[in-house]
């Protein structure tokens, strides 16, 4: 009786060892499958600035070219605002920066969707001021460079949503 004990048991082992394998196959055959489903994320290019050469020979760091004019849009530009520390009086603070995510243009008279913006603290008007109602200019209208983001803080009892309006890549 102990063989017949021992033969269901080992039959238990063996079906079950195979239904965990069949499982892991299929498993792994559909996370492939899926992965080819997914679209493939577009990689970017990081530009490399070299710093201006002091020698006297005029030689320079690479400086990014103007985008051909139909390639140009508001999209090259990403808006990111964070929570900063409070200012004084417990005001809460935001920053704010804009990035061009073009790594090969210029961009610039970017204006910007920011309603009513106030602030309780002065911002530098070069970097950030309000023109209208619902309309900023970023970096006094001069160009932006890809390596180099404008960021300011600001300080309201609410962060004020800001979409970029407008942008240029005629930049002189």
């Amino acid at each position: 009786m102990a063989c017949f004990q021992t033969r269901p048991s080992a039959a238990v082992v063996v079906v079950v060892t195979m239904l965990l394998l069949q499982a892991c196959y299929e498993g792994s055959q559909a996370s492939s499958s899926l992965q080819l489903q997914l679209p493939r994320h577009q990689m970017r290019k990081m530009l490399s600035v070299s710093a201006p050469s002091m020698s006297s020979s005029g030689g320079g760091g690479r400086s990014a070219e103007p985008l051909e004019l139909e390639e140009c849009s508001k999209d090259l530009l990403e808006v990111y605002q964070i929570n900063a520390p409070s200012m004084a009086g417990g005001i809460p603070a935001y920053s704010v920066e804009f990035t061009n995510t073009c790594m090969e243009c210029l961009v610039c008279d970017v204006h910007v969707a920011c309603g009513d913006f106030a602030s309780n603290d002065v911002i530098d008007p070069a970097k950030f001021r309000r023109l209208g109602i619902n309309d900023c200019l970023v970096n006094d209208g001069k160009s932006i460079e890809p390596s180099f983001p404008v960021s300011f803080q600001y300080g309201n009892s609410f962060p004020y949503p800001m979409t970029v309006a407008s942008a240029s890549c005629d930049c002189k």
